[in-house]
């Protein structure tokens, strides 16, 4: 139930009907993993699957460089790709390369060095897909760095994925990439992505994923719950993403009655975990969503977010888009609803019933003990 195989099954629909997709995810949802799966899934039918993780990147002849390791290491030498990917460079600069096409980056352009391997791509015999992970953090720092070179690659980019439709494209991401695109003017260079969102795990879902055998092993103390108990995990943490679960379901210290073996963890056991979680010496746990603002928004935007959050955490039912205008004054009102609407987007915050709020009550109190000023 938990090994999002539904998901699986309507992306492998979505590409193997021509669409290019854009998956956003906040982080420690399972994206990657899922996006693995689903390789093998594609792999076991006879696609040709390239997975790129572009985190940290903030150039293209980088990117370039890391597509076409990606795509030789799928590929028998004896593949035709290499000899008509050799033919297209002997083209472009003549020879003197040696024997490696990776060796010709830097002394081609990166779109054109693109065009050739995807050229050539296009015509295995295979179905092919690049799977491209962090795609957002790709652009933000290439944009940050030189904003008219990112725009002119990622149109450029665009324009390839039309051009060699057979090759689809999947990319994903942990920041929003239509904030990222909106904030450098890169809104067109994105637009024919059909998105599909990685949702967190229902309760029914996330109690699978706490009982299955793999993950109880790598638990401290296996244990047996109830559904009725495991309300007062899911209550507390709100957003049942994986990491979260098995960061509790680790701290749990089961006292109730044995079961085949196994002891029962009483709803106390699963609170004391919680609270576990929430001593200082457990901060880096949830240190990520700091780094997260503080790299990934501008000086501005990021004061401004550490406000918001700073006020959202004070209740367990959050503000109300007024009353957070008003305390974030002088800033405009339109950039307060620009980070909300940014924060909501990265998986931090929702909007419930006309309030703001954190999606989990463990970073809440988390944030509320630790981040707010």
């Amino acid at each position: 139930m938990h090994g999002r195989e539904n998901e699986r099954d309507t992306l492998k629909r979505k590409l193997k009907a021509g669409q290019n997709i854009h998956m956003p995810a906040p982080r420690r949802i399972g994206k990657t993993w899922t996006i693995n799966r689903l390789a093998e899934d594609m792999r076991k039918e006879g696609w040709l699957i390239v997975e790129v993780d572009v985190q940290g990147m903030s150039a293209p002849d980088k990117f370039a460089r890391r597509l076409c390791q990606k795509i030789q290491g799928q590929l028998p030498t004896t593949s035709g790709l290499h000899a008509a990917f050799k033919n297209r460079l002997e083209a472009l600069i003549g020879g003197g390369w040696g024997t490696n096409p990776i060796n010709v980056i830097g002394q081609v352009d990166p779109v054109a060095f693109l065009d050739a391997l995807l050229e050539t791509l296009e015509k295995e015999e295979k179905q092919s897909a690049i799977f491209v992970d962090e795609i957002a953090y790709f652009v933000l720092g290439f944009a940050e760095r030189n904003e008219n070179d990112a725009k002119d690659f990622f149109y450029e980019l665009r324009k390839l994925q039309a051009e060699y439709s057979n090759v689809r494209w999947l990319f994903t991401g942990s920041i929003g990439l239509n904030f990222v695109a909106e904030r450098f003017g890169l809104g067109g260079a994105f637009v024919d992505l059909t998105t599909f969102i990685l949702e967190p795990f229902d309760e029914a879902e996330a109690g699978s994923f706490l009982r299955d055998p793999a993950t109880q092993m790598g638990f401290n103390h296996q244990f047996h719950a109830s559904d009725e108990d495991l309300k007062v995990l899911f209550e507390e943490l709100g957003w049942l993403a994986p990491y979260y679960l098995k960061l509790v379901g680790n701290e749990v210290r089961p006292s109730g009655p044995e079961q085949g073996g196994t002891l029962t963890a009483k709803p106390e056991d699963l609170r004391a975990a919680m609270e576990k979680l929430l001593e200082p010496t457990r901060k880096s746990e949830f240190a990520v969503w700091r780094e997260h603002i503080d790299k990934n928004l501008p000086q501005t935007d990021r004061d401004l977010a550490r406000g918001v959050l700073g006020r959202v955490s004070a209740a367990a039912d959050g503000e109300t888009l007024d009353t957070l205008q008003a305390a974030m004054a002088p800033a405009k009102p339109k950039a307060v609803r620009d980070i909300l609407d940014i924060l909501q987007s990265d998986g931090l915050t929702d909007l419930t019933e006309g309030r703001y709020r954190f999606r989990s009550g463990l970073i809440r109190r988390y944030w509320q003990q630790y981040e707010a000023d």
